[in-house]
């Protein structure tokens, strides 16, 4: 379905903005927030619960203080993330937008009023960060107006991969890695699937030999992900300079024919999705 309405998410389901009218600016603040109310907020909200290796959250705040949106800026999976995608050999000098979330209280142009101005703070507090990577996920329809409307550099589509997902949920591959090695934040990830549903590990079973019976059994099975448009935001004059020997892709205009169609009922989970890392 094509729409000029604003998608948006509450308790993680896919809605749309109610009004049709846009933003008042000020009826709406923006500022830094702490991180346990980002993550209280994305884990209650947004498609995708968990909550990234936190640099920065901003947030959304309407009509009698209420949180209506969450932007968190994060680091990368990679260091080549930011490196590929700006141009600065130096990955510290670039981060990602790696959550961003409204509601559907939030009226039209929501989306690039709070982004610009989540920037702003984004400036102020890490001034090292002069670019900002973000990808969208056609997968669960979106394609980046946002960045578009905000002259971001359309750099790339990612190849498609093979995920694996619970039900509606796609797992993220960084909270497999912490499960199948045993990382530090292991637990908190095991504790993210079972609250998915998933029967918990044995009484001696290894965090791997879980992972793979979750596997052998059917409860995770292997899904294809289509590629995500790869967007960066050029906040500094030399991020521009750096920009200009990249590629910028024409914008996209509509959802692939192959996208499936999603129910958005349930809970689920994709890190690096929508708003999110490769």
């Amino acid at each position: 379905m094509e729409t000029t309405r604003s998608q948006r998410w509450r308790e993680r389901r896919a809605l749309w903005a109610r009004d049709l009218t846009v933003i008042d600016p000020k009826s709406y603040t923006v500022e830094i927030i702490d991180h346990h109310l980002a993550r209280a907020f994305i884990e209650r909200h947004h498609y995708l619960p968990s909550y990234p290796a936190a640099q920065l959250a901003v947030g959304l705040y309407g009509a009698g203080a209420s949180l209506e949106g969450v932007a968190v800026f994060a680091v990368p999976t990679t260091g080549a993330v930011i490196t590929r995608h700006t141009g600065f050999a130096d990955p510290d000098r670039g981060c990602v937008l790696a959550r961003l979330i409204l509601t559907d209280a939030v009226p039209q142009n929501g989306e690039s009023f709070f982004v610009a101005r989540a920037f702003r703070h984004l400036r102020r507090e890490k001034p090292g960060i002069e670019a900002v990577v973000s990808y969208s996920d056609p997968g669960v329809g979106h394609i980046g107006r946002v960045y578009c409307a905000l002259s971001a550099a359309h750099r790339a589509v990612t190849r498609p991969r093979t995920v694996l997902r619970a039900g509606n949920t796609t797992i993220a591959g960084r909270t497999l890695s912490k499960i199948r090695l045993g990382e530090r934040g292991h637990s908190g990830a095991i504790d993210q699937l079972v609250s998915l549903g998933l029967p918990k590990p044995g009484f001696g079973e290894t965090p791997a030999a879980w992972l793979w019976r979750l596997q052998r059994d059917r409860h995770l099975l292997r899904h294809q992900q289509p590629g995500l448009y790869a967007y960066c935001f050029e906040l500094t004059r030399e991020a521009r300079r750096n920009g200009r020997a990249l590629p910028r892709l024409p914008y996209p205009k509509a959802l692939p024919l192959a996208h499936p169609t999603f129910q958005f009922d349930l809970p689920d989970k994709a890190e690096g999705r929508a708003a999110g890392e490769e």
